[in-house]
């Protein structure tokens, strides 16, 4: 039976803002490889997270956590999650992509069988706070791109008719290629698939460069790296950057920028796990704050209320499975002890443990179905050692 009780409810959590990025990946290895059925992980820019039913399966991966990681159970793990949704521990607060990545855990979870049906009510309580909570934003969403071409600004300038360079073509790289034209840069894609690069081009109103683009990048104010592995470049583009003053932004995890870059930039690479630490997030206002963390405890209610109540019907039919066995039981050791009964006198006792047995158990279920502490739900688990 899986589920439980509300401190049934375990999450390891990694995050940027006490661990690297290195740690951070190393782990999300060890649950890739450890985690057991039914169990649910959760990877970002920023954060590995593994959610578990089962206290007694977190504990051996919470040994090979980093220093830094945490270990949440109970209520403060359903808070948790019910916070990231709704992005209370975005590094943009309210940002979408971190709702979009958690739908695609679950929805992974499901198409291969793998996600416990608590883990589903929970993520779906909080999918569905995420959202309510997005439908209240006013103006423009922004995201993790906004602030690493914010950061380009700090250091270098307005971008407003410079040449940013945006290199790869997923999620995030669209993101960054809109908002750094919507700030009216003169943005260059690059991409390894040159029709990924043109394809962001085309539907952002950017141009097409090189990956590796060789001296001319030294013309660039600003990079904004987002791959999904390293960024192969030769070392007349490494010198050419190196003897710029471009800023270059790595939102990959792990890092993609060439380790030969990093040591030369300096303060001129910022890494999103440096990212992590910014207070970006403008103040929230008209009581917008308070109102995501009713949001926030409102759903954590709903899912510990919704909780208690499966618990309950899983100990209700625990309990007649159980009496369902032993009557199974006792039945076949009279059988065997007269083999020669009527088919008639069978049926007729047959009916009369059935209705016993439905006797016996009518006063547990009417207590389970009164319950409101978990008290008798506890007493029958331990009387019958369910």
């Amino acid at each position: 039976m899986s589920g439980g009780s509300p401190g049934s409810i375990v999450a390891l959590l990694v995050h940027a803002r006490q661990v690297p990025a290195v740690e951070r990946e190393r782990f999300a290895a060890v649950l890739e490889r450890g985690l057991p059925g039914k169990a649910l992980t959760l990877k970002t820019c920023h954060r590995v997270e593994g959610y578990f039913t089962s206290p007694s399966d977190a504990e051996g991966l919470a040994k090979a956590m980093p220093a830094g990681g945490q270990v949440l159970t109970g209520e403060k793990a359903v808070g948790h999650a019910m916070d990231v949704a709704v992005g209370r521990d975005s590094v943009v607060v309210g940002e979408d992509q971190i709702l979009h990545q958690m739908r695609s855990s679950v929805d992974a979870a499901r198409r291969t069988d793998s996600l416990d049906p608590t883990l589903e009510r929970l993520f779906a309580v909080a999918l569905h706070a995420g959202r309510r909570a997005r439908s209240w934003r006013r103006g423009p969403a922004r995201s993790l791109a906004d602030v690493a071409l914010a950061s380009i600004e700090e250091q270098a300038g307005p971008i407003r008719g410079r040449d940013v360079l945006i290199v790869g073509a997923g999620r995030m790289g669209r993101l960054a290629a809109r908002a750094a034209v919507s700030a009216g840069a003169a943005v260059a894609v690059a991409n390894r698939s040159a029709e990924g690069a043109e394809a962001l081009a085309a539907s952002s109103g950017a141009r097409v460069e090189a990956l590796d683009p060789d001296v001319r990048i030294g013309g660039f104010a600003g990079v904004v790296v987002a791959l999904g592995g390293p960024w192969s470049i030769g070392a007349a583009t490494i010198d050419a950057l190196a003897a710029s003053t471009a800023v270059i932004v790595d939102l990959s995890v792990p890092a993609a920028v060439p380790s030969r870059l990093a040591d030369v930039l300096g303060r001129r690479l910022i890494t999103v796990d440096a990212l992590a630490l910014l207070d970006v997030s403008p103040a929230l206002e008209n009581g917008a704050s308070a109102r995501l963390d009713a949001l926030v405890k409102r759903s954590t209610t709903e899912f510990l209320a919704w909780l208690e109540r499966h618990q309950t019907r899983a100990t209700a039919e625990a309990l007649f499975e159980h009496a369902e066995r032993e009557r199974e039981v006792e039945l076949a050791t009279l059988w065997r002890r007269l083999p020669t009964l009527e088919p008639e006198a069978r049926d007729v006792i047959e009916e009369m443990t059935r209705h016993l047995t439905a006797r016996l158990l009518r006063e547990p279920l009417e207590r389970l179905g009164r319950d409101s502490d978990g008290r008798a739900e506890h007493a029958v688990r331990d009387i019958f050692a369910l």
